[in-house]
């Protein structure tokens, strides 16, 4: 009762409200048994006064029951303010019988259209009621036992009536949930049950919406929800990720990543299949979270105006289709942890400042412990702390957080290998009596239990009082909600390295007799004497709930806490989890472990949100990163290890009190948290870490010509959105003034990076217009293989792992000999592997190959092992190598330019798998794959540096390939794995540029010059047109060309000459009269060649001869010139005797029956196209 007493008023002073358990009061049937206070009482008067009022409204039902035995909170909110509220009422109300007509407020949010005013300032007064204009709605719902009886205890519950009450009265609400809450599975249920999702009333229309940035909360929190409403996944409740999709014809929630939501906004602006979307985890300010906020800004004011418009179109008696009705969209942004400035001083993203609604409390309180220093060592630190808390602390799971697959899988290993030597290791047998333990060993474990020094009592009152002095200095960066929240003995057994931190002001007592000598000396004293029965055990046992003040004897709360004393000897049973593990792996945090042993998490920061691993009661978090910095000035991606935020640890921190109280253990000091340069208070938001053309590319097709008014959250450097535009002019999906083009639009329809997206646009198109292919269908599947495996890393296993820190024991000296030839033999296995799969010309064409070969399989499991390829890495290539041709097919019916006419999709799935069997890739093939590469990354190009003098002695001592890169200044390098390092071409185009220790292109494929000048064009520079070579002619094009000198990038790097359309008109025309007269127009003319009285090349010169002038002038027929075949086709339809006078002036006086003999067959040959006219060329180019 004192403990109950003493957490209440905990929750009292912090403002909360108090949970029904901790209540000090008790209500049986209508009489309750109240203190003194005159809150109280006036619950009372307020309870006796609705239940003597009697009513009749057969038409509502309660959502829940409320029975005497399961107290529901009810709160009486006046409607005339946001926060106005009347006292509480506790106790049972008779729903169905209150007031005739009329009806109260209360916390159910299907009640929540009507108004009441209760005024209650004598007992007996009568109630002003409001009649609502809709009808309530209740959803009804069964759940599970054990789900009402876990839901009870959510803290979010409490705030139903708030958060549904917001909702009801904004259009947009910002919902801040501590970690543990329940506001993922709970909120949406909220929804579901006040008539959203299912009810046919205009304003709740439309399915409930609700995104998540990674695909494995999606498909966790939606099978949850599924369970606690007894619904059935696939049918009411539903979810949509990248590659799978579970959606009934009548779904009602909907679960999917906000890549998914962004592509269905691109299609349906208006979202009309939506009334609530919410946007979860708002804080990691994920790039399509924020784009995703942008739109949804947008989409409200729509609709709300077009809502409007209907309204007053009803009033005025006109009828409306209610398939057309337009409802107003709601918007939920829950977060555990949110930067509110960002949206709330954002007037451009919202004009009306949203509610901001704070769920307070976590499920269960968790006890944060600081290091008193901070180690560069920290996975060291974190192998040690968790053997220390498996030593000596009580059973429960360990959640470690570290930086990324490399660390899981080092410090797995170890713990594993350390857990394997403990359960081998013989238990020592203590012989003889039990009472002779070592006392000095008990002090020291009684000491560490409680973290007290032994020596200096002056000690104790630093350790406990060094919190208020570091809160006081760090001021807002120490988290309240982080520390513990009820009085908890720090059971750390490594006091020198950690201290816990205490807010309370009502626990200071409780540990005060602590301080002193006298009050410690008996608190061992009294261990000592339980010691002695107990048998020496090595560490105490105490509960979370423990509470010393409230026992007046030290020595009754040393028996009560030891009575479970006991030392973890049980097994570790260690998992991995990140993102790139495969989910079969991922699901076994989820599964029982078997008795006896400990579960131990090592995870990345996938671990942080809404994930909720059972069993999880200890926290250990390195504090650290690994974050993709990119550098917009030079295109370099790098992988840095950094601090998190503040809002990331007090997540981590979360994770201990999801399924009971716990402890989180962070390695790094106070005063180091406190430091807003090492720990900001939120993490940068993506979109200033990554290269935004995507985004661009989208908004433009959306109709947003500015981007930069664009009310993101965060606006994006003006740097990027610069590098962007840039980037997609290079791609040709933006012209000179920085509108779309026909490849542009068709690009931003395909969910991936313009890069790629671009590159497969640029194989159908060329497959369009060079017919002849033979196999087109398999060079179409080869390149979607390619932009597939151009989407992910490469998924050759690297067995570079962690070298262990070294140790003076022999033993493990003679395992790292063996973990390094170990090492050695697994790399040459994966060189060994991939030469099965290489292609010396392109990475992507060899990961193409092997994914030919993976699907092919009967085993890809087994293929992967042997021919060390990452499983999930593979599986999901895969998965988007399916999607991608599906898209492709799928917009080929609207778009005709980039439509393909040569086969089905199961032609080429057909044609992919096994035409490569029966013939390889031909050289023509693989160089149209290549040259489509180049197309999709042509500013990314690099060029080998022969010449050794111009650099540096460490550049010269570098192993690998030197490159210069069009984009950079300094020198970069092809890294020695790559399948192109064989031949190490001229020039190579790299997908991504990623600095280690230095600079290594990813993605390599090797490239010809004259396709730079095809497909970057708008990175080259070009001379004046040469006179030698002489322009030309070419009928394939029916165009007239000059050859002109160019030089690419920044390094003025000379291309081979380069032929341009000639932009002249007059020197345009001069070349297409010589050519015609030549025969390179039409080819009858060659036989005319010997009779001509002069040489065709005097009409590329001054006009010195009539016959030149004459000529020339007739060729320009008014404002339009006569400089291709289809011109002249157009001019003899007008006239056939079009330039006849002029070209037999050409022809010797004795030979003019010779032009007219082949008159009429020139008119027959300018019907034709270039490649009917010179089949042989033609054949020659197809070649």
């Amino acid at each position: 009762m004192k403990e109950k007493r003493r957490r209440a008023v905990q929750f009292s002073k912090a403002g909360l409200d108090v949970p029904e358990e901790l209540s000090q009061f008790k209500v049986e049937g209508y009489q309750k048994k109240v203190s003194e206070n005159s809150e109280a009482t006036e619950e009372v008067c307020l309870q006796k006064f609705v239940n003597s009022v009697e009513i009749e409204d057969p038409g509502r039902e309660c959502k829940d029951d409320i029975k005497n035995d399961a107290m529901k909170h009810m709160e009486c909110v006046i409607d005339v303010g946001l926060s106005n509220r009347e006292p509480k009422l506790e106790g049972v109300v008779d729903v169905p019988n209150i007031l005739e007509n009329q009806t109260i407020h209360s916390c159910i949010p299907s009640c929540s259209g009507e108004e009441i005013e209760l005024q209650d300032k004598e007992l007996g007064q009568e109630a002003t009621v409001c009649e609502c204009f809709n009808p309530p709605i209740v959803v009804p719902v069964s759940r599970p036992h054990e789900v009402e009886k876990t839901r009870r205890d959510l803290p979010i519950i409490m705030m139903e009536q708030e958060i549904m009450e917001a909702i009801y009265e904004n259009s947009v609400v910002i919902l801040c949930g501590e970690t543990g809450c329940g506001k993922t599975t709970q909120v949406p249920q909220f929804l579901y049950e006040a008539g959203f999702g299912t009810s046919d009333r205009a304003d709740r229309k439309g399915m409930i919406g609700i995104t998540q940035p990674r695909r494995v909360a999606v498909l966790a929190t939606a099978r949850r929800v599924s369970y606690e409403l007894g619904l059935k996944l696939g049918k009411e409740v539903g979810f949509q990720v990248r590659h799978d999709k579970m959606i009934g014809s009548k779904c009602s929630i909907k679960f999917m990543t906000d890549g998914i939501l962004l592509r269905e906004i691109q299609s349906d602006f208006l979202l009309k299949r939506y009334s609530v979307i919410i946007l979860d985890e708002a804080h990691e300010r994920s790039l399509n979270t924020d784009i995703l906020i942008g739109m949804l800004s947008r989409v409200i004011k729509t609709r709300k105006n077009l809502y409007t418009e209907q309204q007053e179109k009803i009033r005025s008696g006109l009828s409306i289709d209610p398939e057309n009705t337009i409802s107003q969209l709601k918007v939920v942004l829950m977060s555990a942890t949110l930067q509110l400035k960002d949206f709330i001083s954002n007037r451009r993203l919202f004009n009306v400042i949203p509610p901001a609604i704070k769920v307070p409390v976590r499920q269960f309180p968790v006890t944060v412990h600081f290091s008193k220093r901070t180690h560069d060592d920290y996975l060291g630190q974190a192998y040690k702390k968790i053997m220390s808390i498996h030593k000596k602390l009580p059973p429960g799971g360990i959640l470690v957080f570290v930086t990324g697959q490399r660390e899981v899988d080092y410090l797995c290993k170890k713990l594993q290998r350390a857990s394997k030597q403990q359960i081998d290791k013989k238990p020592e047998k203590v012989e003889g009596n039990e009472n002779d333990s070592s006392p000095a060993a008990d002090e020291k474990e009684i000491s560490e239990a409680y973290d007290i020094d032994r020596n200096e009592s002056e000690n104790q009152d630093d350790m406990f009082s060094s919190f208020d002095e570091d809160e006081s200095n760090a001021g807002p960066n120490v988290d309240s909600s982080d520390i513990e929240t009820e009085s908890e003995i720090d059971t750390d057994c490594e006091d020198d390295d950690s201290a816990a931190y205490e807010t309370k002001e009502e626990d200071e007592p409780e540990l005060a007799f602590l301080k002193g000598a006298d009050g410690s000396s008996v608190l061992k004293a009294s261990f000592k004497a339980i010691s002695r029965v107990s048998g020496g055990l090595e560490s105490v046992d105490i509960s979370s709930n423990a509470t010393v003040l409230e026992e007046s004897s030290p020595f009754h709360c040393a028996s009560k806490c030891t009575e479970t004393r006991f030392v973890s000897q049980g097994k570790l049973h260690v998992l991995p989890l990140y993102a790139m593990l495969p989910a079969s792996k991922q699901l076994r945090v989820f599964q029982d472990i078997p008795d006896g042993e400990r579960l131990v998490v090592v995870a990345t920061n996938v671990a942080e949100t809404s994930l909720t691993i059972p069993g999880i009661k200890y926290v250990v978090d390195t504090g650290k990163q690994k974050v993709k910095n990119y550098n917009h000035a030079t295109g370099t991606a790098s992988y840095e290890i950094q601090w998190i935020s503040k809002a990331s640890a007090s997540q981590r921190s979360g994770r201990a009190g999801r399924t009971g109280p716990g402890h989180c253990y962070r390695l790094y000091s106070a005063a180091a948290y406190g430091k807003d340069e090492l720990f900001p208070e939120f993490s940068e938001p993506e979109i200033k870490k990554i290269p935004v053309d995507g985004v661009v590319l989208m908004l433009k097709f959306m109709g947003i010509n500015k981007v930069a008014n664009f009310p993101f959250p965060t606006p994006p450097n003006k740097e990027s959105l610069v590098e962007a535009e840039r980037c997609l002019e290079a791609l040709e999906a933006l012209d000179s003034q920085g509108g779309l083009t026909s490849m542009g639009k068709a690009m931003a329809q395909y969910p991936m990076s313009p890069r790629h997206s671009r590159f497969l646009l640029t194989i159908i198109k060329i497959l369009k217009n060079q017919r002849g292919f033979s196999r087109s269908n398999f060079i179409l599947g080869y390149a979607v293989a390619a932009a597939s495996a151009l989407s992910f890393m490469n998924p050759f296993l690297m067995q570079n792992e962690f070298s262990e820190p070294k140790d003076d024991n022999p033993d493990l000296e003679n395992k790292d000999k063996q973990d390094r030839k170990r090492q050695k033999k697994l790399k040459a296995m994966v060189r060994e592997a991939q030469a099965k799969f290489s292609n010396p010309s392109s990475d992507a064409l060899t990961i193409s190959c092997a994914l030919q070969l993976f699907e092919l399989s009967e085993n890809p499991v087994e293929f992967c092992r042997v021919n060390s390829l990452h499983l999930k890495t593979m599986e999901e290539m895969s998965k988007l190598r399916k999607q991608l041709l599906g898209l492709i097919f799928h917009h080929s019916k609207f778009c005709e330019e980039f439509s393909w006419n040569f086969g089905s999709s199961e032609d080429v799935e057909e044609a992919w798998r096994y035409e490569s069997d029966k013939k390889p890739m031909h050289l023509n093939e693989e160089e149209l794959l290549r040259q489509g590469i180049c197309a999709g990354w042509a500013d990314r190009v690099a060029k080998r540096i022969r010449a050794f003098s111009r650099l540096s002695k460490d550049d010269q001592k570098v192993r690998a390939v030197h490159y210069q890169s069009c984009a950079l200044n300094d020198t970069i390098y092809l890294h020695r794995s790559s399948s192109v390092a064989q031949i190490a071409p001229d020039f190579v185009v790299y997908s991504e540029l990623l600095h280690t220790k230095r600079s290594y292109m990813h993605g390599v494929t090797s490239v010809k010059p004259v396709w730079l000048l095809k497909y970057a064009s708008s990175l080259c520079t070009f001379s004046a047109p040469l006179e030698d070579p002489k322009p030309y002619y070419d009928p394939q094009k029916d165009q007239v060309y000059c050859y002109v000198s160019p030089i690419f990038s920044r390094h003025n790097w000379e291309l081979p000459l380069h032929s341009l359309p000639i932009k002249d008109g007059t020197n345009r025309l001069q070349v297409f009269a010589c050519a015609l007269l030549n025969g390179d127009v039409l080819p009858c003319l060659k036989v005319v060649q010997k009779f001509l009285a002069l040489s065709p090349s005097a009409l590329l010169g001054p006009v010195s001869q009539r016959r030149v002038g004459d000529l020339l002038n007739r060729m320009k027929s008014g404002s339009k010139l006569i400089d291709s075949r289809s011109a002249l086709r157009d001019a003899w339809n007008i006239d056939a005797n079009f330039l006849y006078p002029e070209i037999r002036a050409w022809i010797q006086d004795k030979f003019h029956c010779q032009l007219r003999a082949i008159w009429q067959q020139m008119h027959q040959e300018v019907l034709l196209e270039g490649h009917d006219l010179f089949p042989k060329r033609y054949k020659k180019v197809k070649g």
